[in-house]
């Protein structure tokens, strides 16, 4: 049974543990391209970031139920997205959050081609969880980030005390997890979440070809991007940077989603976003472990010394990262225009 499920129409093979990379299928061919509606297209995509979810923050056994009942064929396959079961803890935890802000975006960037009363109170859900999964992954990457550093502090014992700190903060942002998990609010949502490609509702009047109802929405999005960008480049505040940068996922989204009926120029403007947000990201992530250390410097005064040169250097990495933003969104406007939809 699960072996059907996850593999394209045309391409059955056995099934693998999900801890193993699977084989992607090749895009679709262009005739299927030419009769696609935006449903199939939607459809498959959520299908996919959905089984992605299941995987990764379920046990073996209770994703393998769910993909029993989940959609059993698929049609568009986006690259570099099959879905698997991670190695580790906390990369499980990381793709259901990537999960999950991807079924978000989706939802948001085509809002205009779903019915508001099926998919607002999904989102409403789906934000809810990202927030209790978001907070494990961002300490995990604050971890990362700081450990880069830990050495300029001479102390041992102090070494210890920042990392005891992470330690006692990760511990709690699971343990937050596992109750929330244990409710009945999961349940429900992991029960939408399973049923997602089949259960999606569409607006009525929707365009005949995928193309021109997806080209609509993902021209928003870029909207937006702009509109953003134009705000941080007033006030390049932590902030606003942040916010171009979630608007960057959105736009790289969007674009893998139209690349699938578009194979020109989509999925260029789609690796532009992607390298444009990492970027950034190494902004926001300097910027919150810059935070973090002087939150704990006002907790323990007398580590503001033996922290000045950690807190100095992430400032400084911070601050090369920054100089280069307008750059790199420079790259994917010119990816845009030669897109020219």
């Amino acid at each position: 049974m699960l072996e059907e499920l996850e593999q394209p129409p045309g391409r059955r093979a056995t099934w693998v543990e999900p801890t193993v990379d699977g084989v992607l299928a090749a895009p679709s061919s262009s005739l299927e391209r030419s009769y696609a509606t935006a449903g199939e297209v939607l459809s498959d995509v959520l299908d996919q970031f959905a089984r992605n979810f299941l995987l990764n923050d379920l046990s073996v056994q209770e994703s393998y139920k769910l993909l029993e009942v989940a959609k059993a064929n698929v049609t568009f396959t986006l690259p570099r997205r099959e879905p698997r079961r991670r190695d580790s803890t906390i990369e499980q935890v990381h793709q259901a959050r990537v999960s999950i802000r991807r079924l978000r975006s989706t939802l948001r960037t085509f809002s205009e081609l779903f019915e508001p009363e099926w998919s607002s109170p999904l989102a409403t859900e789906l934000s809810w969880y990202a927030a209790i999964l978001g907070e494990v992954r961002d300490l995990d990457v604050l971890r990362d980030s700081i450990a880069k550093t830990l050495w300029l502090i001479e102390d041992d014992r102090i070494q210890t005390l920042v990392s005891s700190r992470l330690d006692r903060q990760e511990e709690v942002a699971h343990d937050r997890i596992a109750i929330e998990k244990s409710t009945k609010r999961y349940a429900c949502l992991v029960d939408d979440i399973a049923t997602i490609a089949t259960t999606a509702q569409f607006a009525e009047e929707l365009p005949g070809h995928a193309l021109e109802a997806l080209h609509h929405e993902v021209r928003r999005t870029w909207g937006r991007v702009k509109k953003l960008r134009r705000k941080a480049r007033i006030d390049p505040s932590n902030e606003h940077l942040h916010r171009v940068r979630i608007e960057l996922k959105r736009l790289q989204c969007a674009c893998e989603v139209v690349g699938l009926v578009d194979t020109k120029q989509a999925l260029k403007v789609a690796r532009a976003a992607t390298l444009a947000q990492t970027h950034l990201g190494v902004v926001h992530d300097e910027a919150v472990a810059s935070a973090w250390l002087r939150a704990l410097v006002v907790a323990e005064p007398r580590l503001k010394q033996p922290l000045r040169a950690i807190i100095r250097a992430h400032e400084e990495v911070r601050k090369d990262a920054k100089d280069g933003w307008l750059d790199e969104l420079a790259k994917v406007e010119r990816r845009w225009d030669r897109w020219g939809i």
